[in-house]
């Protein structure tokens, strides 16, 4: 018999040859996947027209990873004719109302919060004369916002009773200072006060750096100004976080910003399950103990400015009335009236929803029928 041969074959290749070829498919590979990338950004480019902000599904799918900052330097011009009009909404200042003609010695009342506090107030004034109805908000206002927005509104004074909205959804991102940090949907630039809640139990407010749009845009074009803004950010909201806020050059790949949304996307469902689902919330969690803290401030401020104050509680989808019974126990305790969308629109139905998560017209008007008997309930008859 001949001995086995312990030589390597000729015809097999060597260890040097079995690298030149892993490297030259790893190259040929990271070479497509830049040309693909670089075709897909070319061929889903988004609109050059700032005032376009809805090009298409495709344009809108690769763009949500881009960083808020580029998104929002992309749509922002000085000039308010020329600027997107999403970035001249919610602003503190000036802060804008929407004010419904009323018969004479009609009792006025203003409505603060997002779109769909927004909703019931258009919905007040068809259900009931004998309301003025005014209207302060912002597109995904949180309730910090609106305590804001109440807190400096002059003209709402003179309202015998106010209303202050809370959403389950955005319930989390009580702590933030601007959607720039999480609305990873619309670029919004407006920005809101943030609260937070002292040794002794109390409100301290931290204000934003700028106010206005004007200011917003003085802020973004000098780079010290802005560097101290993104500072604050970093400090005092919870959602900052640099890879999804600050612009750099991999804005640029597609696939970076793929990447990057699924990665928020993560982070905000991990957000939100620590703070409120449908199975329950955390009592513990800083956005409950601030949600509860700003309900009470609000009440005591509208008592003491001689108004009715009234919550609306909104349950979203998908969230039961756990928002309620977060809650529950400072309505309770206070004695504040309020309005909980469970108790007349069932939360687990979708064909109580629209489409965009608003509730259907019809259920606006049962809601505004049942805040006109809060409000009957509470205010005193002297003021009607």
């Amino acid at each position: 018999m001949h001995p086995h041969s312990s030589s390597t074959s000729s015809s097999e290749p060597d260890g040097t040859t079995v690298r030149r070829r892993a490297w030259r498919t790893l190259t040929w590979a990271l070479l497509w996947l830049v040309l693909l990338d670089i075709g897909a950004s070319v061929a889903f480019s988004f609109s050059k027209d700032v005032k376009d902000v809805n090009p298409g599904k495709l344009q809108l799918f690769f763009d949500y990873g881009r960083s808020m900052e580029a998104r929002v330097r992309r749509m922002t011009r000085a000039d308010p004719s020329a600027t997107a009009p999403i970035t001249l909404a919610g602003w503190y200042s000036p802060l804008k109302a929407t004010d419904r003609p009323a018969a004479p010695g009609a009792t006025p009342v203003t409505v603060y919060g997002m779109s769909h506090a927004m909703r019931l107030a258009e919905a007040l004034h068809n259900e009931s004369p004998n309301y003025a109805v005014r209207s302060v908000g912002a597109p995904g206002a949180t309730t910090n916002w609106s305590l804001g927005a109440y807190r400096r509104d002059a003209a709402g004074r003179k309202s015998k009773v106010v209303v202050l909205a809370i959403m389950s959804s955005t319930l989390p991102e009580i702590t933030s200072m601007t959607p720039m940090t999480w609305n990873v949907s619309f670029p919004l630039a407006y920005t809101q006060d943030r609260y937070l809640i002292g040794g002794d139990g109390k409100l301290r407010v931290i204000t934003p750096p700028y106010e206005s749009f004007t200011d917003f845009v003085a802020t973004l074009d000098d780079p010290r100004k802005w560097a101290a803004a993104v500072a604050m950010y970093e400090r005092y909201d919870p959602f900052y976080d640099s890879l999804m806020f600050r612009a750099t050059w991999l804005d640029h790949s597609t696939l970076v910003r793929l990447a990057r949304r699924a990665w928020i996307n993560r982070r905000d469902r991990e957000t939100a399950g620590d703070v409120l689902t449908a199975r329950g919330f955390n009592a513990d969690s800083e956005a409950v103990r601030v949600a509860n803290a700003i309900i009470a401030q609000f009440a005591a401020m509208a008592r003491h400015n001689g108004q009715v104050p009234v919550i609306y509680v909104v349950n979203n989808y998908g969230y039961g009335d756990q928002l309620h019974r977060a809650l529950a126990d400072t309505l309770e305790r206070d004695h504040i009236p309020y309005l909980s969308s469970e108790s007349v629109v069932d939360p687990n139905d979708p064909s109580n929803y629209l489409p965009d998560t608003h509730f259907t017209d019809a259920n606006d008007q049962k809601l505004a029928q049942a805040l006109d008997q809060v409000i009957a309930a509470n205010l005193p008859a002297a003021a009607r």
